[in-house]
């Protein structure tokens, strides 16, 4: 089926207590297993492409290999911009074809992080495609462990997320509630008490990014709370390469890419159908299907959070 956007499955993952996984993809192979595990656990799925990915391949050759899996697959497909944080970034992959975009402004003023954002949510939505955005800051664990004290300054209050979600009309918000990025290990437990908070105050979907370093636990509840879309990356990471190293340690003569490609591939996709089951979104595709055509053709309730004026 086409590529859709990332609206009407965050609008219905978050009225129904379960969260679409989003996972990052640095090259074909990677992308490949998202979309197999997403077709093989029926679940919708979004396929992540962030700014620093950019940097090895152009967003058009993104665009073209995601869209060309879309088309083949039957669960909903969302081809995304993670972590754009300039204008011209955001705007090159909306001309690209990406379904779905986020402007990571969290490293701004805050009035600065709003004005940009909105004229990016006006942008974006002329266009029809929906635009998270980013209140607080998620570490990075690569730079080190933070103390108690540090790790508070970076959370999301729900003061500043009401005021942010107001002044910008975002269709998501990535919030910052105790995860970090690059964690080699799954030791974090998040702020839950603080996203069901965030989420009765903004009424949206909620992002969490740096899942992969989340114990499942506090992930689950995480969802229960608010969480509506769930990013990962490092752990996808950590299977390609375990994959190659495989391959190549069994067959170290091996010069055909194709050979050690597809164990590359399969490793990923082992973790998405793992990561899929634990966020409760397997066996909702073609739900979410169903809502996305009713959605956009009115025969939902308007009222509903989050869905479009």
């Amino acid at each position: 089926m086409p590529l859709v956007d990332s609206k009407g499955m965050l609008v219905f993952a978050l009225n129904n207590r379960f969260a679409v996984g989003a996972f990052n993809a640095y090259n074909l192979e990677m992308a490949q297993g998202i979309v197999e595990a997403a077709e093989e656990e029926d679940a919708p799925v979004i396929v992540q492409i962030s700014q620093g990915a950019l940097e090895y391949a152009s967003e058009q050759c993104y665009a073209g290999f995601v869209r060309a899996l879309a088309e083949a697959a039957s669960v909903p497909v969302a081809c995304h911009l993670d972590h754009g944080v300039t204008f011209e970034v955001v705007i090159r992959c909306l001309r690209a074809g990406f379904t779905s975009l986020m402007f990571d402004g969290s490293a701004l003023p805050l009035e600065e992080n709003i004005r940009v954002t909105r004229e990016l949510v006006r942008i974006a939505h002329a266009a029809g495609v929906p635009l998270e955005g980013e209140i607080g800051k998620i570490p990075d664990a690569a730079k080190g462990p933070l103390t108690p004290e540090e790790r508070r300054k970076f959370l999301t209050t729900p003061e500043e997320a009401v005021q942010f979600v107001e002044g910008t009309g975002v269709d998501a918000l990535a919030v910052a509630v105790g995860s970090a990025h690059r964690m080699r290990v799954q030791a974090a437990d998040l702020d839950i008490e603080r996203i069901a908070l965030l989420r009765e105050k903004v009424g949206l979907p909620l992002v969490l990014h740096g899942a992969s370093g989340v114990r499942d636990a506090s992930l689950k509840e995480a969802i229960l709370a608010g969480i509506a879309k769930v990013n990962f990356a490092t752990e996808l990471n950590k299977a390609f390469t375990s994959g190659l190293r495989e391959k190549l340690a069994q067959d170290p003569d091996v010069v055909d890419v194709r050979k050690y490609g597809v164990l590359a591939r399969d490793r990923v996709k082992e973790v998405v159908k793992e990561k899929i089951n634990i966020l409760g979104a397997a066996r909702r595709g073609r739900e979410v299907l169903s809502f996305i055509s009713n959605f956009y053709s009115g025969r939902v309730s308007a009222d509903m959070p989050g869905a479009i004026e």
